[in-house]
């Protein structure tokens, strides 16, 4: 089963790289990375879905032995350094990386029902292909995954979407290029719309029952305990203030 000819699927695949390595040195620029840092992040976020994909499937990783796979993301990563970082909020910014998301989904899963994976198994690399690139990035800058922020737009519903359309269509046997297409639009808009709308998944109960109950969280009055609301946030987030005579002179315990 191959529904793209090679030549597209190569062009998928570096726009979908220098999307995803675009966000990761953009990342890494405004954590003041060093060069050689920010071009270690830009390839993680660009690669390291594909990579994770191959390494499932046990097949060569095509990040290493297609060169322009890297020099893709290493180009990208020196532009960003070197140059302005584009603005993230803007919507060619968004654009770029729903396509790359809903492309990288889409991709990953065929990949993976060309090498015989079931359907689920299929659906669920093709999700890994999309957001593994951004989880590993995050990682490596020690921040927090966006897929695993209560609080940030939808990002890997968008995927499922996209990958779980193409594991529908092959099972029903109407997987051909125009409807894998489609999938990919299809979470690609569904990316946009939720940046656009601030769609996001519900907060856990315990949070939300907290935050309706308490003002400090977890019972806390908010003056006990240094745990305060964050002022002017307009969500239920909550910081932890230290005493100052914590760091006070003197031996530890």
């Amino acid at each position: 089963m191959h529904l793209f000819a090679a030549p597209a699927q190569y062009c998928f695949d570096l726009l979908g790289i220098f999307a995803f390595a675009l966000s990761g040195a953009c990342l890494a620029v405004r954590k003041d990375f060093g060069l050689f840092a920010t071009v270690v992040v830009a390839e993680a976020a660009g690669l390291g879905g594909g990579l994770l994909r191959d390494l499932v499937l046990d097949v060569s990783p095509v990040a290493f032995t297609d060169p322009g796979y890297p020099t893709a993301a290493l180009v990208t990563a020196l532009a960003v350094y070197f140059g302005r970082p584009p603005d993230e909020e803007s919507w060619a910014f968004r654009l770029l990386d729903a396509m790359a998301l809903g492309l990288f989904s889409v991709t990953g899963t065929i990949k993976a029902l060309q090498h015989g994976m079931g359907s689920v198994p299929a659906a669920a690399l093709g999700v890994a292909t999309a957001v593994g690139g951004g989880v590993l990035a995050s990682v490596v800058s020690r921040e927090l995954p966006t897929l695993m922020r209560w609080n940030a737009d939808l990002y890997a519903v968008p995927a499922m979407a996209g990958a779980g359309g193409v594991s529908l269509l092959h099972g029903t046997g109407t997987l051909d290029v125009r409807t894998a297409m489609s999938a990919a639009v299809a979470a690609c808009g569904l990316r946009l719309l939720a940046t656009h709308f601030r769609w996001r998944l519900p907060r856990s109960s315990m949070w939300r029952t907290t935050a309706r109950h308490t003002s400090g969280g977890f019972g806390v009055p908010p003056t006990a305990g240094g745990h305060r609301p964050v002022p002017g946030s307009g969500e239920d987030t909550l910081r932890l203030t230290v005493p100052r005579d914590v760091f006070a002179e003197g031996p530890w315990p």
